[in-house]
């Protein structure tokens, strides 16, 4: 899927340790650049697997 709802191709954010946060792969999500689970609609309707990537902050060492 590519960028059809104009979402921007960057986001930069400072989120503190221990955060967890979905972000959005297949570029429909309506809370861009977060998932809100449209990735399940757009799954069935074009045969796709992508989900969110889950990522967790972590302290640098």
């Amino acid at each position: 899927m590519i960028n059809t709802q104009g979402h921007p191709g960057r986001h930069k954010e400072e989120l503190p340790v221990g955060k967890t946060i979905a972000i959005c792969r297949c570029w429909q999500s309506g809370k861009f650049p977060y998932c809100d689970g449209t990735h399940r609609q757009v799954n069935a309707e074009q045969g796709d697997q992508v989900g969110p990537a889950i990522i967790t902050v972590v302290a640098a060492e």
